[in-house]
């Protein structure tokens, strides 16, 4: 209860204006009063003034925000078209999501948190707001779609979903787009057994949440991307769109994937 009043206070409290300032802008990494560390990358053509569109990208298991930083993959795509990419460290490499082997910190807060700071820091584009990342960092995004969706747009999560105990049903509709490789067995789209104590979930009983929750009920329309994705795409009543994008890989992630991801999202959150 303590968090989610903290969350609430944190979200409806009136921000600063945003500053673009060098000594405003500048913090390697940048860290909040509350505690935790975020890492900031803007398109190398920016002015400094003009309001950005902003991704925020979870690392996977393991890692921390320089590594996103370091990745050309996730780089790439998003200087390419534009956007702030903001990269925050999970706790001690791990994320808190619901079924995590790791509760050392309320990632949701915490994630809002630097979504705060970030706007506070830099000239945020707030119609244009995403979510993504990379296998436990997904877990995180699909943890994050379900429970604390305020203030995102859009959310791209790579081959990484729920844990067990699933949730029965979600806060509200999303716009999501999940990409996951078809012989991926660090995080097999059937799930698996993680250690004595941990179950990653089903993909396929996963996206039946979301198709409840953004009251998808007609059949799927499916598109074959120059990416190399196959995508099931559910356009729904809440006039939010579901995609489930598969590809014959592991557990990975390319450059081209994001890039299709990021145009979805910004036609998704423009309706």
């Amino acid at each position: 209860m303590r968090a989610a009043a903290l969350l609430f206070l944190l979200l409806a409290a009136p921000q600063a204006a945003p500053q673009a300032a060098a000594d405003e802008t500048q913090c390697d990494p940048c860290r909040l009063a509350s505690g935790g560390s975020f890492r900031v990358l803007a398109p190398p053509d920016w002015d400094g003034h003009t309001k950005l569109p902003l991704l925020m990208f979870l690392h996977g298991y393991a890692n921390e925000g320089a590594d996103v930083l370091a990745d050309a993959d996730v780089t790439g795509p998003a200087g390419a078209l534009g956007f702030l990419l903001v990269a925050p460290d999970g706790q001690s490499g791990s994320w808190s999501h619901q079924g995590s082997p790791s509760q050392a910190r309320d990632d949701r807060l915490f994630l809002h948190g630097v979504l705060a700071e970030v706007k506070r820091r830099w000239p945020v584009d707030t119609r244009l707001v995403v979510l993504g990342g990379f296998s436990q960092g997904a877990s995180m995004v699909w943890d994050m779609a379900c429970f604390a969706p305020l203030g995102f747009s859009a959310f791209l999560p790579f081959s990484g979903g729920f844990w067990e105990r699933m949730p029965t049903a979600c806060t509200a509709p999303v716009n999501l787009r999940h990409v996951h490789g078809t012989a991926d067995t660090m995080v097999p789209l059937a799930g698996r057994a993680v250690l004595d104590h941990w179950q990653q979930a089903d993909i396929g009983r996963g996206f039946a949440i979301w198709r409840e929750t953004d009251h998808c009920t007609a059949p799927p329309e499916r598109r074959v991307h120059e990416s190399g994705l196959e995508c099931e795409v559910w356009t729904c009543h809440t006039r939010r769109t579901l995609e489930l994008c598969l590809h014959p890989g592991g557990h990975e992630m390319e450059a081209g994937w994001l890039e299709d991801g990021l145009r979805w999202a910004r036609g998704a959150s423009a309706r």
